[in-house]
Order: structure tokens, then sequence, then C-alpha cells
């Protein structure tokens, strides 16, 4: 009688542990969470408690995804997502320069952002914002445009120059008492804009119309010998530039310490972190004499990935992120006008500034929409880096980064 107590008991326990494990399995089925990844470049002014923020908004209105929305730095972001795709583990949807567009289509890596993303979002895009379309086919989301201009330190200098030669001028008379005329970045980073300031204001282009590289023009040569000058002649620019980043050289602006700088849409942003002591102003980059004024406008897109996990997942962010309760926000902070139309009408994007950058837009160039733009960059700041050491002249440096772009 015994044993059959103890065989009843061991049968009856059996049944709850079986009913406990079924239970329990369906449970961890019923919760499963299907992972969707995001890079987000990290912008100067984005704040990342902020980016927290929205990824558990997101997950809380869809607690079917476990959303991962990493901010990685823009100078590891090209080559993170070329070691990833390469892997065959990118992530789901990632910002990008939008001039990187054709080298992934070349290698069939993206897909079409309106798969999967939803028509009223598209629909709430400014038309204008819409850069990344190839032979008809939008390939990229716009996230981000906006030209570059200059700020100016009031309590340094209140004179706004109309031309470069100018620039030059009055940068020279701010050089004093420890200040800088005007800040340059000269370290090698993944940005190539302050040479095509000086580029696009001498008159330059990248490349003529066959696709030939024109950075050795009698126009890329001008901007090239100029910048020297400022550093090792004029000794406007900030001590230690050559081995300084845009990140590390512009925070010497924004503490007060150099009269002018060309900078973006993240100006009014990091100013109004320092709580100065003195006014900030904002002009348009100029021109060199005789020439139009010709301000760089940078614009970056999201790109979904074809070997991404859960394009479905993506898609549903995508719409969550450009409401504009969240999306507004973080163009506020990154500085940049929105894309979205109902935003771009919201008071906070009515200031000094963003006047500034629409009047930039009037006149602005992008980066040239061509396969192998990082590898360009990196040749063409090679080429500068030898000018400014003194390696060799300009014309010859730029000789060289002509035929090794052609070459590419």
């Amino acid at each position: 009688m015994k044993k059959v107590f103890i065989l009843f008991t061991l049968i009856a326990l059996l049944g709850v542990t079986s009913t406990m494990l079924f239970a329990n399995g369906q449970k961890d089925s019923g919760s499963e969470k299907s992972s969707v990844t995001f890079w987000l470049a990290d912008y100067e002014g984005i704040d990342h408690d902020y980016v927290k923020e929205i990824e558990a908004a997101f997950e809380a209105e869809n607690p079917q995804y476990d959303l991962e929305l990493l901010v990685v730095d823009w100078n590891a972001l090209n080559d993170k997502l070329t070691t990833s795709l390469a892997a065959g583990t990118p992530p789901d949807a990632s910002i990008i320069g939008t001039r990187w567009i054709l080298e992934y289509m070349d290698l069939g890596v993206i897909v079409p952002p309106q798969d999967y993303v939803s028509k009223s979002t598209f629909d709430n895009i400014a038309p204008g914002a819409m850069e990344a379309v190839v032979d008809g086919t939008l390939m990229g989301i716009p996230f981000a445009a906006g030209s570059r201009f200059l700020a100016i330190n009031t309590s340094l200098t209140d004179k706004v120059p109309s031309t470069m030669e100018e620039l030059e001028q009055y940068a020279i008379e701010a050089t004093k008492d420890g200040k800088y005329g005007l800040i340059m970045p000269g370290g090698k980073h993944s940005e190539l804009t302050d040479f095509a300031y000086y580029f696009y204001s001498a008159g330059g282009d990248f490349f003529d119309i066959g696709g030939k590289s024109t950075v050795n023009s009698a126009a890329g040569v001008k901007a090239l010998e100029f910048m020297v000058k400022l550093a090792n002649e004029d000794k406007v620019v900030q001590e230690g530039y050559l081995s300084q980043s845009r990140k590390q050289a512009q925070p010497i602006f924004m503490g007060g310490k150099a009269a002018y700088v060309m900078i973006g849409a993240w100006a009014q942003t990091e100013y109004d972190k320092m709580n100065a002591d003195w006014d900030i102003k904002y002009a348009q980059i100029p021109p060199f004499a005789g020439n139009d004024p010709a301000p760089l406008i940078i614009t970056d897109s999201i790109a979904l990935f074809k070997d991404g996990k859960n394009l479905e997942g993506i898609g549903k962010f995508i719409d969550f992120l450009y409401q504009d309760k969240w999306k507004a926000p973080l163009d506020k902070q990154m500085g940049f006008p929105p894309v979205t139309i109902t935003a771009a009408q919201r008071p906070e994007f009515q200031t000094p500034m963003y006047a500034a950058m629409a009047e930039a837009n009037l006149n602005a160039k992008g980066w040239p929409l061509v396969t192998g733009w990082p590898e360009t960059s990196s040749i063409m700041w090679d080429a500068i880096q030898k000018v400014e050491l003194g390696q060799m002249s300009a014309q010859d440096a730029l000789n060289e980064a002509a035929a090794a772009i052609d070459a590419l």
C-alpha cells in the first residue's frame, strides 16, 4: 500500500511538473520578443539619455520587439558597417552618409525603404530632402540635411566677411591675447568638410562631367594654399590643429577662444550647453573674391540592409521615430532643420541659426554621389596633410591625389 501511495504521489508530482513546464513554455513562447537593431550616428548635441527614452517608449508601445538603438561614433560608422556586412550581420537599419548610397547599391546590400516604412511617414517628408533617389527609386530615408555656415564670437569680433580674403583679414585682427582668429580641424577624420568649405568657395568641383577627379584644378590649389597660409603664415588657427578632428577643435570656439568657425547645425545646441558669457552670431561662409557663394550642404539618410534580421520591425520603428514627438526633439538636439513637413513648422525651428541655414540652402552644394567616397576622402586628407607639413606643394600633392582617386 505504501508503494502504491508513493507511485501515485510520483505520478501526481510528474503531472504537476509537466503542467508547470508546459505553462512556462507557453508563457515564454508567447512573450518571446523579436530583435530590432538600429545604428544611430553620434551627432554633436545628441542626448544619449533621450536616445534611451526613445528606445524604452518604442518597446512599451510595441512589446513584441526588443529594440537595440545603438549610438555609433561617426568616424567609426562606415568601418563598422563594412565589417558587419562582410560578416553577414548588419543592423536592420543605420544612419549613413547619403554619399555612401551608390557603394552600398553596387554591393547589393540595401533595399528600398518603401517596402517596409509606411506611406504616411514618407508623405510627411519634404520632397526636397529626397536626395537618395537612384534610377527613380528612393534608396535611403532622409534623416538630416543642413547647410554649413559661419559662426562668430561677437566678444572677439563683430565683423561679417563677404569674401574669404576678408575672413583672413578679420581673423588676423582677432588673433591676440591667447585667442584665435579661426578654427580649422587638421587631423585626419571621416569628414572632408574643412577642405570643401574653401574648395567650393573657390568654385571647385570634385569631379568633371565625365567622372574624372578635378581636385587638382586651380580651385583646389587655391583652396589648399589658402588653408596652409592661414595656419602657417598668418597663424590664426588654434594650436595643435594638425592632430584635431572636428569634435576636438570646435569646443575651442564654444569655449570663447576663437572668433570664427565654419560649422553645422549643432552650433546652437553646443553654445547653449556652455552657458557662455559671450554672444554668438551666424552668417554665410563667404566665397573667394570673384566667385559665387557655394556653402556645403550635408545630407544623411537611413539605409535598410537586405541581410537585416527584422526589416518589418525596423519599418515600424522608423514610423515611430518619425513622429514629431520623437524626431523633432532629436532634430533640435542635433541642430538640423527637420526633414518632416509638420516639424519644420514648430516654433523652436524659427531662430537666427535656422534662418542662416535657410539662406545657405539657396546656394548650397552637396558631396558628389559617387562610389568610393570614403576612400576619396582618405586620399584627400593625406594630400592636405602633406602640404600642411611642408612635404609637398599643393599642386604636386593634389596631382598625386587626383591620380589615386581616378584609379579607384
